[in-house]
């Protein structure tokens, strides 16, 4: 009898081993299709004149690519057929972006603690 019981305790040990790896299997797959696709704009920068930026958002995160590589990533608070707000709350301030999204243009309005500026000329 005490075989036959480590026998069932060895089997329902590696029925719940098996239901594990299959659910850490599916986790992140479910976690990469929520997040959604980054949809991706590339702006004449407001705050530096000549240079390039990028921006990259999905239903979650703004974020913010300088020429120099530096990201900033906001939270978005909303989402509209025509805009997008998002804020990040950093150590020195807000940090606000309103992106328009009109039939012909593309404008990233961006407020910071120290400054506010347009990044124009957006392409998807």
């Amino acid at each position: 009898m005490r075989l036959t019981l480590l026998k069932l305790i060895r089997q329902g040990e590696q029925r719940i081993c098996i239901k594990l790896l299959f659910l850490l299997a599916l986790v992140p797959s479910f976690v990469f299709s929520s997040n959604s696709e980054m949809s991706k704009l590339k702006c004449d920068s407001g705050a530096n004149p000549g240079q390039v930026k990028r921006w990259h958002y999905n239903t979650k995160d703004l974020i913010e690519i300088y020429p120099n590589g530096y990201r900033r990533i906001y939270d978005i608070r909303s989402i509209s057929e025509g805009r997008i707000l998002a804020e990040e709350d950093a150590v020195r301030g807000m940090y606000y972006v309103n992106i328009n999204f009109n039939k012909n243009d593309i404008r990233v309005y961006v407020q910071t603690p120290l400054a506010k500026y347009t990044d124009s000329n957006c392409k998807k």
